[in-house]
């Protein structure tokens, strides 16, 4: 390949880089953004993209959470803990990635060559290997589809740029090819490399094509096993799904209770939401952004569940499932996109008797965005 061929394909890898990188901090960070005072805006921009994706009936699922992220317990032990350790891959990788700048920028401060030392007697891109453990910390932490889909954008124009730095390497440093036989790009190599040379740029699309379709698949079967770890119960009404540990016979108590209500009765009939209530269940003392609630004075939003919650004190959010133009809503917690809020109720198990009831929010804290339904 020619100097100008060369320099072109470097300048085209960084543009996917950066259009990739965009994109991704775009839909990954939504988390982040949730969390700063910036929501409303970012809501009020990002929104209408989210609602053309509902409205798609091949595209709705891709606003799916694949794991919970809503639910502070599940049955799963596995499930509690991934959203932190996934946290401790984004921030560890971060670091790494930081780690790995100073370095090669001190070899170019020090017109020392190429870095070969530390980590990179190992591996010859341990920056790029710390943004993909990030990448997928993020993943782990925002859980959704289409953090999924471009968590892999993002790594496929990692290893493109890779490729392309490689090849200038190989024409700036006389040795770099020798390094190359020694080390893996992202991994350390377990042998002396053998065959005849990297996969052609078309081998690499097609693999990658294939190895998301493969982890979509997965992800979607990853899904139903984590929708199974919640803890509900099914009712002719809708479903009533819990975000903190709760009895089963005690989840079933508190559905009948609620559903035994004339004037809860009347709400879903006048919602017309028959057969399509989720109804959250929490402690009293709980308060999370992402369900519709009221939030009294001085109370402020979290997703812990308090220390000394009392277990014979609860309140039932319900909602009415929303979905998409692809789905009727045959399962809720497999196919809703969206909730609106109905009415809350409050109970008491020790004596089974509603104690308190709230209308609904008049200016829910995320204004009807497609948050995590679970």
């Amino acid at each position: 390949m020619t100097t100008n061929g060369t320099e072109q394909d470097t300048k085209g890898s960084k543009r996917l880089f950066w259009t990739a990188s965009a994109f991704y901090a775009l839909i990954a960070f939504e988390f982040f953004y949730m969390a700063s005072p910036f929501a409303a805006y970012f809501y009020s921009v990002y929104g209408p993209g989210m609602d053309w994706l509902q409205a798609l009936p091949i595209a709705d699922w891709t606003l799916w959470f694949i794991l919970p992220h809503l639910v502070e317990d599940t049955r799963s032990a596995v499930l509690n803990y991934v959203e932190l350790f996934g946290l401790a891959l984004l921030f560890g990788g971060l670091i790494a990635f930081v780690a790995g700048v100073f370095q090669v920028y001190r070899a170019k401060l020090t017109k020392s060559g190429a870095v070969k030392e530390g980590v990179y007697r190992y591996i010859r891109h341990p920056q790029y290997l710390a943004l993909i453990i990030a990448s997928l910390g993020m993943l782990l932490v925002w859980p959704r589809f289409l953090v999924l889909f471009s968590t892999s954008c993002v790594i496929l124009a990692y290893v493109l740029l890779a490729r392309s730095e490689e090849r200038q390497c190989l024409r700036s440093f006389p040795d770099y090819a020798d390094y190359m036989e020694t080390t893996g790009m992202f991994l350390p190599r377990i042998s002396q490399r053998t065959g005849t040379g990297p996969m052609s740029t078309f081998g690499l699309l097609a693999g990658f094509v294939m190895t998301v379709a493969l982890v979509t698949a997965g992800a979607f079967g990853l899904r139903s096993a984590a929708i199974g770890s919640l803890y509900t119960v099914d009712t002719d009404a809708g479903v009533f799904l819990s975000v903190a540990h709760i009895d089963d016979a005690d989840l079933a108590s508190v559905a009948q209770i609620v559903l035994a209500d004339v004037d809860v009765q009347e709400t879903i009939s006048a919602a017309d939401a028959h057969g399509q209530v989720l109804a959250y269940v929490l402690p009293t003392e709980m308060y999370v952004s992402e369900i519709p609630m009221h939030l009294p004075a001085g109370e402020a939003f979290g997703h812990s569940v308090p220390r000394n919650a009392d277990p014979t004190q609860w309140k039932v959010i319900l909602t009415q499932a929303e979905f998409g133009a692809g789905h009727d809503g045959a399962n809720i917690l497999r196919e809703a996109v969206n909730k609106s809020p109905l009415e809350e109720v409050h109970i008491d198990l020790s004596t089974q008797q509603i104690t308190n009831r709230h209308e609904p929010p008049q200016d829910a804290f995320y204004n009807g965005r497609q948050v995590p339904i679970f």
